[in-house]
């Protein structure tokens, strides 16, 4: 229940002592730091304490994903192992059960900005309240109060400790100590906590103490699989228990996050060539779902040398990062086009008022108009709800939907799905925002000021937008995606060096791209429309049209030099015509067989973004499949293949004598399609192609590779 005003001046009397202490002891609250991180404000240790049903000293067993009731929300159930009891009493030490929000479940994930995620390993204190959501199992009876900051986590190579605010220098009795005199109760020790026991010296003889010379580049970003080379010396021959850390871009550095095992490509006694990771879904037994920030690199080698460099690296954009669904590899998701308009359209909830409306689509068009993003406003939506619906909804809380002192999130929801040369692709299915309602915020167009407590709402509406567009924190003061705000500060316009060079990337190198499923690709703003079709006698006819044009200089036609994708010419430029307008182009020259033709806006900074190629025949519905060339003269062979409905088709290789060599499935949408299969390890001969589709209808061709 909520704290009343008498009983925080008689909480405040009793333990203004212990409180004096804490700060005393554990001063690094960063009370210099922005008063928010993202849209989180610090909770009073007191408050927590009092809040709080159980507190307890624990570690994570497990996570394990799954539905509520409803089937519109994933959750993660964890068991921890307690240590310590800190407040009330617990009956199971080895398997007490939380619930976090969002999790991964299959090939469905759903990530909340905000909001605590857990991995087996971590422990720390938990502040643990009963779980408010219906619809879950009984089992699942506690949840870490105000999410994020229900969690101390301990860091017990270095016996220090660290939350969303505050960061505490020492794991020892004066640490329990604060926190059991905010409680009320003694801490009673119910097993001994390995990880804290006292050190042992390491065995063996230490390597020279290693040093840092140098890294480059100076500044790449994170999650785009950017290698970042380190020189020195005392490295040792090989990384063993060896790692290298970077700064938390999540709490502005306090903390370190460390590569993942993946990410070194070598490592030598001079040498460190390693991926700068980004946030991993769900977490990570070694990243703890964190993105790596701006600051100084700290590398420990094998032998538990440690050494810090002396310059800072700087991350200039972190993309989000998917784990795949055994949580070995991270994969950077895609969006597809959700509407009948190549894009992605927004519904605003019933309670979603007029000025948050108007100051949310303000925030809207700086990113459509500076990336290329390609989301609109649709009609209003029915209800408020957040949940996997099918609808991306904007909305403010109703009462305590919220976890305490979160002023918003947003809820990424993701799909897995198996392209054709068997890579699972993540792509995102539905995007949630939901805002508190009791928050004193600045709608604008007036800039928020900071003597009036108010909180800018379009600063946070960019902001929120860019976790939609798929973008992570940073350690970059004046970006957008930096972690942290302060009351008063307006920052509504996107760094041209981080914010949009991040948002371009997820677009141009995922988002705009057809992948081999999960959708169709978004068309680049400000098309809403493209199609091209063959009519004997005319040509082939390039439609397209535009709304809102911006971020727009000139279109490009171009048509593919053979039935591939590989090589293109020009065939025109058309201008612009703003505000909007209806397009078309007619190629009255269009080659006989099978071509691609595509569309590309040139951009005003000088950058093209694709379309994706559309395919034409001037064989129509006569079309039939067909090898080309052939004979087969490189290490593919490409069959034009008429498929009748959507399905698997299954082609088999098989040589003069009738021996099966090669068997692969794709899945094929219903249309004329051309099917690239790799014949590489053909020797020069007679070959026959079989294949059989979802229908059980099959069919062959003979093709000769040289």
């Amino acid at each position: 229940m909520p704290l009343s005003l008498p009983f925080l001046r008689g909480l405040s009397r009793r333990v203004a002592g212990a409180l004096g202490l804490l700060v005393a002891a554990y001063g690094s609250a960063r009370a210099q730091a922005p008063e928010l991180h993202c849209l989180m404000q610090p909770i009073e240790p007191a408050q927590r304490a009092h809040q709080a049903a159980l507190v307890v000293e624990a570690q994570v067993l497990d996570a394990q994903g799954f539905w509520n009731a409803s089937h519109t929300r994933l959750f993660t159930r964890h068991r921890l192992r307690v240590f310590s009891l800190l407040k009330g009493q617990v009956a199971d030490t080895t398997g007490l059960v939380l619930v976090t929000e969002g999790g991964r479940l299959g090939l469905d994930q759903q990530v909340l900005t905000n909001t605590l995620q857990l991995a087996p390993g971590q422990q720390g204190v938990f502040f643990l309240t009963r779980a408010p959501w219906s619809g879950l199992p009984a089992a699942a009876a506690y949840t870490p109060y105000a999410s994020q900051q229900g969690f101390i986590e301990f860091n017990p190579a270095e016996r220090t400790a660290a939350e969303p605010f505050r960061t505490y220098p020492a794991l020892d009795a004066a640490f329990f100590k604060q926190i059991t005199n905010l409680t009320g109760q003694p801490r009673q020790l119910l097993q001994a906590n390995p990880a804290l026991a006292p050190m042992a010296p390491a065995p063996g003889q230490r390597n020279m103490a290693p040093t840092i010379s140098g890294f480059s580049p100076q500044r790449l970003p994170a999650g785009t699989g950017a290698v970042l080379t380190i020189t020195g010396d005392g490295f040792g021959n090989s990384r063993g228990a060896g790692f290298v850390e970077f700064r938390n871009a999540d709490d502005g550095g306090s903390t370190r996050v460390k590569a993942r095992a993946a990410d070194y490509l070598s490592w030598t006694n001079n040498r460190i060539d390693v991926r700068v990771p980004s946030a991993a879904n769900g977490g990570s037994p070694v990243s703890n779902g964190h993105p790596a920030g701006s600051g100084t690199l700290r590398i420990t080698t094998s032998d538990q040398s440690v050494v810090e460099s002396a310059s800072a690296v700087t991350i200039g954009y972190a993309l989000t990062n998917v784990e795949n669904t055994d949580g070995t590899l991270l994969q950077r998701p895609n969006h597809i086009a959700l509407n009948a308009t190549g894009g992605i359209s927004f519904r605003f909830g019933p309670n979603f008022t007029t000025s948050a409306a108007a100051s949310w689509q303000r925030a809207l068009a700086t990113w459509r108009c500076q990336t290329g993003m390609n989301w609109d406003v649709a009609a209003a939506n029915p209800s408020n709800a957040i949940a996997d619906d099918g609808q991306n909804v904007v909305a403010f809380d109703a009462g305590a939907d919220l976890p305490a002192q979160v002023l918003g999130r947003t809820t990424s929801y993701y799909r897995g799905c198996y392209a054709p040369s068997g890579e699972v692709v993540f792509w995102v299915k539905e995007i949630d925002m939901q805002f508190d309602d009791a928050t004193n915020f600045q709608f604008g167009p007036a800039l928020a000021v900071g003597a009036l407590g108010q909180i800018d709402f379009e600063s946070v509406a960019v902001h929120e937008l860019g976790h939609a567009q798929q973008l992570t924190h940073l350690i970059l003061p004046g970006a957008v995606m930096h972690y942290a705000v302060a009351r008063g500060q307006n920052t509504r316009t996107l760094s041209t060096s981080s914010d949009v060079a991040g948002g371009r990337q997820v677009l141009r190198v995922r988002s705009f791209r057809q992948l081999g499923c999960g959708g169709p690709a978004l068309l680049p703003a400000p098309l809403t429309s493209f199609a091209a079709q063959y009519a004997a006698g005319t040509g082939t006819t390039l439609s397209w049209a535009t709304r809102d044009e911006c971020f727009l200089s000139s279109f490009a036609v171009e048509r593919s030099l053979a039935g591939d994708t590989a090589a293109w010419t020009r065939l025109a430029t058309v201008a612009a015509r703003p505000p909007a307008a209806q397009y078309q182009y007619v190629d009255a020259q269009t080659p006989g067989g099978l071509h691609y033709y595509r569309l590309r806006l040139l951009r005003p900074d000088g950058t093209l973004d694709n379309v994706a190629p559309a395919l034409i025949t001037t064989e129509g519905a006569s079309a039939t499949a067909s090898i080309f060339p052939n004979p087969v003269t490189d290490d593919v062979l490409r069959l034009q293949y008429p498929a009748a409905a959507d399905g698997a088709v299954v082609f088999r290789i098989y040589d003069r004598l009738g021996r099966r060599l090669s068997t692969t499935s794709t899945t094929l949408s219903a249309g004329l399609s051309v099917v690239p299969l790799n014949v590489a390890s053909l020797i020069p001969g007679l070959y026959i192609l079989r294949w059989q589709d979802a229908q059980g209808k099959t069919g062959s061709r003979r093709f000769v590779r040289y």
